[in-house]
């Protein structure tokens, strides 16, 4: 759960200090597995220029990745971040 809690956290911080974002859409599927989508309206997300001492994608990584699930990040129409993990 704290893995869970803190990789959300991280994503909806990134896009109030990134994004510049007027909206923000969280999706919660369960089935066989928890997805948790987070889109915005923002500017999206330039990956090729992340900043070199970030480190809040990098510990959403570890944190999922940790507890068996994966985590992306993309863009359209904003920035798209989807957390899943199997139950």
């Amino acid at each position: 759960r704290r893995n869970i809690f803190l990789s959300v956290k991280e994503t909806l911080n990134n896009v109030l200090k990134h994004s510049h974002a007027t909206s923000i859409k969280i999706d919660i599927e369960v089935s066989n597995k928890l997805a948790i989508q987070i889109a915005d309206n923002g500017k999206g997300i330039d990956l090729q220029n992340l900043r070199k001492h970030g480190n809040g994608l990098k510990n959403i990584a570890r944190r999922i990745e940790s507890i068996g699930g994966t985590f992306t990040i993309e863009n359209n129409n904003g920035a798209v971040t989807t957390l899943e993990l199997p139950l």
